[in-house]
């Protein structure tokens, strides 16, 4: 986040997906402002959010009356003016709520940023700070669409990697002792070569921009290869299929999908969806992206700028 204001990284509004997330209880302004987001080609915002609780907690009251919900704004000005994107009711979110907002026209800009707050109580005309408002907490935020739906080989939304910093996904420790194969659909760049979308592939260093499949049975400690992805082979989506590695085949494993070299946000793209693990009794699970469930996912400047306030 570019500005976080009356909020720190903690559970005291409970738990909203997994670890901490970022809550606010500050008696002055509570908001988290992202940087200027390129977001031509983005299609959503995703987010988890609570406001209050329904056992009242002390750090995490119940909130009694809308001045105390909160807004997601968007500005395309540098901040100067404000447009409202959602408004989160007090009444519906003293329980975790799941926020999908499809983004208008008018934020598809090169330099959007956004914004979660919650307004000022007002008394006799004037914001007054106030501890008594309901805090509130958010996390998991993602920005998302930049490459498409990957069809005819996949559906819905995809995980879309375009940060400036890392990217990766990488799963929770699996019991894969009855894993026989991991398959997924992967499209790296696009052959319209976008904005949001692009790779290239006439530079020497090419093959550097790969997207690595791999494993760890130590807990990221070391990772091993499964699979190479080259540009020159994804730039249409491919759903592919591996056999998993016998040494794979235990409990407490973790799956990655890794760029290890890219020039940053709005260049070398890719996205990732329908990730599945078969089993060897032809059951199997899916990793439901919608909602995250097993992952964890470093796809957007915002949601690395989150995980680095996180850590501050």
């Amino acid at each position: 986040m570019s500005v976080l204001e009356g909020g720190k990284p903690c559970t005291d509004c409970g738990v909203l997906v997994e670890g901490t997330a970022l809550y606010f209880g500050g008696a002055g302004a509570r908001q988290a402002v992202t940087a200027d987001l390129d977001l031509r080609g983005a299609k959503f915002v995703e987010y988890w959010a609570r406001i209050g609780s329904e056992d009242n907690m002390t750090m995490c009251h119940r909130p009694t009356c809308r001045r105390e919900g909160v807004l997601l704004d968007y500005s395309v000005d540098g901040g100067v003016s404000w447009t409202l994107l959602h408004e989160m009711d007090y009444l519906k979110y003293v329980s975790v709520r799941r926020d999908y907002i499809v983004l208008p026209e008018g934020a598809l800009t090169n330099a959007t940023r956004l914004r979660w707050w919650q307004p000022f109580t007002i008394s006799s005309g004037l914001a007054t700070p106030s501890l008594e408002r309901a805090q509130w907490a958010i996390d998991n935020i993602l920005v998302g669409g930049g490459c498409g739906q990957l069809s005819p080989h996949a559906h819905g939304d995809s995980l879309y990697f375009n940060g400036c910093k890392m990217r990766q996904a990488v799963t929770k420790p699996l019991d894969l002792t009855r894993a026989s194969k991991i398959m997924f659909v992967l499209q790296i760049g696009s052959v319209a070569q976008t904005d949001s979308c692009n790779i290239a592939l006439d530079q020497a260093d090419t093959v550097d921009r790969a997207v690595l499949l791999q494993y760890t049975v130590n807990n990221g400690v070391s990772w091993h290869v499964i699979a190479q992805h080259q540009p020159k082979d994804f730039i249409k989506a491919q759903r592919v299929s591996y056999n998993i590695p016998l040494e794979a085949r235990v409990k407490g494993v973790m799956l990655r999908w890794w760029q290890p070299r890219h020039e940053g946000a709005g260049h070398d793209q890719w996205a990732l969806d329908h990730v599945e693990v078969v089993l060897t009794r032809k059951q199997n699970y899916m990793m439901n992206f919608a909602r995250q469930t097993g992952m964890r996912n470093y796809y957007s400047r915002k949601r690395r700028a989150l995980q680095q306030q996180r850590r501050a």
